[in-house]
């Protein structure tokens, strides 16, 4: 068969050992490694309670997501001017991420990006045959996010930079003139980036790439419903895109974006404006006495956001591992051979709803 000749010898990295994983069967602990469960908008349980699911089901609904394209660009009116054509929908944030790719990505192409970060986007750069180099970021410094070794980098032979803002996994915001920089000089280039803001309901509208979306035709920035609003097993996400490559994405989208009750749920998700400010507090909260005692506890946090639900947390003793040391205290979390440039002693933590349960456990 006539597949591509670079997927024959290319090895895909999961986000787990398989050692891991196995471990994973029998957990029956603190649960620290996907999301965090601090409730979903009330508006949305009462759709879901009224909502006729034995006939409307089977019902089409708002499949090209017409409605909620609208509702976003009313979400967003505050803070940035835009039309249902600047918004594509996708089954999460993660297929307009593959259909982004897709626009840009051909074999031996040059991608961007900063080590560790999200590696579900970065396994498929790879797998779409790039050639992806990072700029890491230095343990010594936190692993703050410096923009200047990033701008550096930029060149006119990559076709895409890929930025996490906050950045997955150390839950740091990038501040948003350092973002615009990048964009500029990315432009000056000739290149695109991509703003991916997964976790950027937690920390606000103002912080967000997409005022800048109509000042700069290279930017492309994707959200979604999976974090802020728990709709992981949902799948509804969007992104906002230049009339430019907007035009290229809808050359290859499909025109049955996401399930119409994915799109009524997202609707009433924005619709409900007390929300998200009520949950970033109970996330500061939270995070707030988890980073105090975990320092107590002479671990090391990396650079983060006080109301973004990820930390890195790090042990002293590079030697240690510390996905196994908490797994072996009923404390599961992400190891980091989900992403690159972490040591076998940092560890990825969702926050908990309560920090007693994780610092009880230490």
């Amino acid at each position: 068969m006539k597949v591509k000749h670079y997927l024959r010898t290319a090895e895909r990295r999961t986000f787990e050992e398989q050692s891991t994983v196995a471990s994973m069967d029998s957990f029956s602990g603190l649960n620290c490694r996907g999301g965090t469960d601090f409730g979903v908008p009330k508006r949305v349980v009462q759709f879901a309670e009224q909502y006729d699911w034995a006939s409307s089901l089977w019902q089409l609904g708002d499949v090209k997501g017409e409605g909620l394209r609208q509702e976003i660009c009313n979400f967003w009116s505050d803070y940035a001017e835009l039309t249902p054509k600047h918004i594509k929908i996708g089954y999460g944030s993660m297929k307009i991420l593959e259909r982004i790719s897709s626009i840009f990505i051909e074999h031996g192409t040059k991608v961007l990006g900063c080590a560790p970060q999200f590696y579900g986007y970065v396994i498929d750069i790879i797998m779409s045959g790039a050639n992806y180099k990072t700029v890491p970021l230095n343990p010594k410094d936190n692993f703050r996010f410096n923009p200047d070794s990033l701008l550096t980098e930029i060149e006119p032979d990559c076709c895409l930079v890929y930025i996490d803002n906050p950045h997955n996994p150390t839950g740091q915001l990038i501040s948003l003139n350092h973002i615009e920089e990048i964009v500029k000089e990315a432009k000056r280039k000739d290149v695109a980036v991509l703003v991916d803001e997964a976790y950027a309901d937690y920390v606000g509208k103002e912080n967000s790439a997409i005022g800048l979306v109509n000042r700069y035709d290279n930017l492309m920035v994707t959200r979604t419903f999976t974090k802020g609003y728990q709709f992981a097993g949902i799948r509804v996400g969007y992104g906002i895109f230049s009339p430019e490559i907007g035009a290229y994405y809808d050359k290859i989208d499909h025109p049955l974006a996401i399930p119409g009750v994915g799109s009524a749920l997202a609707k009433e998700a924005l619709l409900d404006q007390e929300f998200i400010p009520a949950l970033r507090q109970r996330v500061k909260s939270v995070k707030d006495d988890l980073i105090k005692g975990l320092k107590e506890r002479d671990y090391l946090i990396a650079e983060t956001h006080e109301a973004c639900p990820i930390i890195l947390l790090s042990h002293k003793n590079p030697d240690v591992d510390l996905w196994r040391d908490l797994f072996n205290k009923a404390i599961l979390t992400l190891s980091p051979g989900g992403f690159m440039n972490l040591g076998k002693n940092s560890v990825r933590v969702n926050i908990p709803t309560k920090a007693e349960d994780f610092l009880s456990r230490l």
